[in-house]
């Protein structure tokens, strides 16, 4: 484990700050360049830690400095805590022991002690913050909902039916196995053209209580069949494929992000630190481990003092942005308060009593290494340097600092900021304030320099589609985009860079899916149950000739290491299924997704240390 832990002590400092050695004068020094929380936050969480990173890798030996820090309280007088350098070795952390009181200040002082790997020592700092009066979690159902009454759309059972406007019913195939449960969603899709490789992610979400749903987490074929789904307790989101392999999802009966391996087994679990309730909305696992979260804050405000006629005892909801590193530590913390003006919020009624003025929906890691978040509240895109915590522009809303081209719109109620290899943003544009509204999915080539935004690409179905809450727009590797349309009819369409469609798939009307995404993942291998085959076989693929999946049986007499691959007739490998994999003695089902490749003959071939035998089998489109 690289975290490093010192149990300190806080105590008074008399000599310390006034006196310095002759032998320091002319020391070069480094002074902090980020501190949570920052001087004169207010709403600050009673259990809070305290985090400084001076700019530099930390010798680690000054974190055990004794008295090294000094935190006390107006009321709760002096806390210690324990001292903590994180594995990045760039953030130190002070986490006390017993939270603060609400509604005190608290001032914390950073003694001499730490140095930088250069040798620089990092200057002594105090900084003052007050603690909230009292914060209230909100629930991922009222963030939801709250997208849905700003829409205008949650009002009736008739709003079910409204959804499905542009989507005949005879246009989609039902797909629905013997084998699924009976309360399974009804899923419909059509594969109108070759689709980028990859299944379906994603889970169904009912608001309307009248509406008959069970909550499945589900991967899912091109036919609308499912590899995988898994009965959930209460609704889910944000069911994805982080980069490091893992399977995660937000699970609202617990208020956790959950993440499962590869044969679905639940392995880890995140959560916001500090003392906050994990909003639903994204989690990104980093290449080093760490991941990104956010949380909605709300908090008591006397908006009498801030627009004319305000309450004097609303509820407003902040945004809260956390980095865990891979112990679990808040190494970065960003808060709307410290950055953002409730006015910043647009098409909002500032004298009511509930506010929500941000809405946080997206995260993404710039390519430069800051932060990119979306606000949907504000109309907002923001960069966010995550060295220093300051905002490095604002695109968007009422402090937008760009010039949109080719765009005389631009984007309303967005979701899904998301940064291209070649720089550019794509959003899902839920459109809530075009007028009339609309939703569409675009991409923006931005100059930071000269500060434009160029709409590159927009996708807008014909009749237009409106998912007035939530949505995804995700460009795929074959230079499709996925378009996930949140609360509307249809669920899912895939479309070429020149905007045909190649695919659509959709729920029941009244049942959405927050995000839907296509990743690349394995083909499911299903043992089934019957008794141990007396010798090794491979059968023929039914259906054959089939067009988007077929399946093929598999017979191992004895524990074997499987190779399963598919190849074209000039011999080339299209898909492989498994690779010098061991397996079980048993019967398999291989479930093949050939919805990627174009109409023709193929060969599908599995070996083992003594058994080889290849089939034929053809697509037809």
């Amino acid at each position: 484990m690289l975290t490093n832990v010192s149990k300190v002590h806080s105590g008074l400092f008399c000599l310390i700050t006034i006196f310095v050695p002759v032998f320091m004068l002319g020391e070069k020094t480094q002074h902090i360049q980020y501190q949570s929380p920052v001087e004169g936050a207010r709403y600050v969480s009673p259990q809070t830690n305290i985090i400084i990173k001076p700019g530099g890798l930390i010798e680690e030996s000054g974190i055990h400095t004794p008295l090294l820090f000094e935190v006390n309280g107006s009321e709760s007088g002096r806390h210690d805590g324990e001292v903590i350098l994180s594995d990045d070795q760039k953030t130190v952390i002070f986490k006390p022991y017993t939270p603060f009181l609400a509604a005190e200040t608290v001032t914390a002082t950073l003694n001499r002690g730490l140095r930088l790997k250069t040798g620089a020592m990092i200057a002594p700092t105090t900084f003052g913050f007050a603690i909230a009066t009292e914060s209230i979690s909100v629930s991922a159902e009222e963030r939801f909902l709250a997208e849905l009454r700003e829409a205008g759309e949650f009002a009736s059972n008739e709003y079910a039916a409204t959804l499905a406007k542009g989507i005949a019913d005879d246009a989609f195939n039902k797909a629905r196995a013997d084998s699924l449960p009976l309360e399974f969603p009804s899923v419909r899709s059509t594969v109108f053209d070759t689709t980028a490789p990859g299944r379906i992610f994603l889970s169904n979400y009912a608001f309307d209580p009248n509406l008959s749903n069970v909550p499945y987490l589900m991967i899912l074929d091109n036919s609308g069949t499912p590899i995988f789904y898994k009965s959930m307790r209460g609704n889910c989101a944000d069911f994805k494929l982080q980069s490091n392999g893992l399977l995660t999802y937000f699970d609202e009966s617990a208020d956790y992000f959950y993440a499962m391996d590869s044969s679905y087994a639940v392995v880890d679990s995140f959560r916001c630190g500090n003392g906050y309730t994990t909003d639903t909305h994204e989690l990104r696992i980093q290449e080093n481990g760490h991941v990104l979260l956010m949380a909605y804050d709300r908090q008591q405000v006397d908006m009498s003092t801030i627009v004319s006629g305000g309450n004097r005892e609303a509820t407003v909801i902040g945004l809260i942005i956390q980095e865990l590193d891979r112990e679990k530590n808040v190494v970065f913390q960003w808060r709307s308060w410290d950055h953002f003006q409730i006015t910043d919020a647009t098409h909002e009624d500032l004298t009511e009593a509930d506010i929500d003025y941000a809405h946080g929906n997206a995260i993404e890691l710039d390519h430069d290494g800051n932060l990119l978040i979306s606000s949907r509240n504000m109309d907002e895109i923001t960069k966010i340097n995550r060295e220093t915590g300051e905002i490095v522009w604002r695109l968007g809303g009422k402090n937008n600092q760009f010039t949109f081209v080719n765009d005389a719109i631009g984007f309303s109620r967005q979701h899904a900021i998301r940064q291209l290899p070649n720089g550019n943003i794509t959003l899902f544009d839920n459109g809530n304030f075009h007028n009339p509204p609309f939703s569409r999915a675009v991409e923006y080539e931005l100059d930071e320099q000269q500060k434009t935004a160029t709409l590159v690409w927009q996708y807008r179905n014909t009749p237009d589609v409106f998912g007035g809450a939530m949505g995804y727009a995700q460009r795929l590797d074959n230079g499709n985009t996925l378009i996930g349309w949140g609360a509307a009819n249809p669920t899912v369409t895939e479309v070429r860079p020149n905007g045909a469609k190649v695919f659509e798939l959709a729920f029941d009307p009244g049942i959405f899916s927050y995000r839907a995404y296509r990743f690349r993942w394995k083909p499911e291998i299903l043992p089934t149950l019957t008794e141990i085959p007396a010798a090794f076989s491979l059968a023929q693929n039914y259906p054959n000739p089939f067009n988007a999946s077929t399946t093929i049986q598999v017979h191992l007499s004895r524990e074997s290491t499987v190779t399963f691959k598919v190849y074209d007739l000039l011999g080339r490998e299209v898909i492989r299924v498994l690779d010098g994999e061991k397996r079980n003695a048993g019967e398999y089902i291989i479930r093949i997704d050939a919805s990627s490749l174009p109409s023709g003959i193929y060969f599908y071939k599995v070996t083992t240390e003594n058994f080889s035998q290849t089939q034929k089998m053809v697509v037809a489109k």
